[in-house]
C-alpha cells in the first residue's frame, strides 16, 4: 500500500507532535508510516528520501541500532534545516520546527 502525498505542513507539524516525548512512546511502526508519508510527498526522487529509506530500513531491522537511528535524524536534522532557508511562508516555520524535533529526538536515542 502506497501512502498519498499530503500537505508538506501538515505532515510536519504531525511529525514534531510524533517526536515530542519520550523516544520509547514511539514505535518502530509509527515512524515507518510518517516515512512513507514523508517519500509520497517529497517524491522518491529527493535528496532526503536517500535518508528516509535508510531509517525506514533501520526501524524495520528485528533489532534495531539506536546509534545508526540517530545518526540518519541528525542528517535529516540537517538537511531539513537546509531546506527551510530556502522555503517561504508557513513552510519555513514549520520545517525549522521539524529539524529542531528531529535533531532533539536524536541526540536522545544516541
Amino acid at each position: 500500500m502506497t501512502s498519498q502525498p499530503q500537505d508538506a505542513s501538515t505532515l510536519a507539524s504531525q511529525t514534531v507532535q510524533a517526536l515530542h516525548g519520550d523516544p520509547s512512546s514511539v514505535s518502530p511502526t509509527d515512524g515507518t508510516s510518517l516515512i512513507d508519508s514523508w517519500i509520497a510527498t517529497l517524491g522518491e526522487d529527493s535528496p532526503i528520501s536517500d535518508d528516509l529509506y535508510s531509517l525506514k530500513e533501520a526501524l524495520e531491522d528485528g533489532a534495531p541500532d539506536s546509534s545508526e537511528i540517530s545518526s540518519i535524524l541528525l542528517s535529516l536534522s540537517q538537511q531539513t534545516a537546509a531546506a527551510s532557508s530556502q522555503a517561504g511562508g508557513d513552510a519555513q516555520g514549520s520545517l525549522q520546527q521539524l529539524a529542531s524535533a528531529l535533531e532533539v529526538f536524536g541526540r536522545q536515542i544516541a
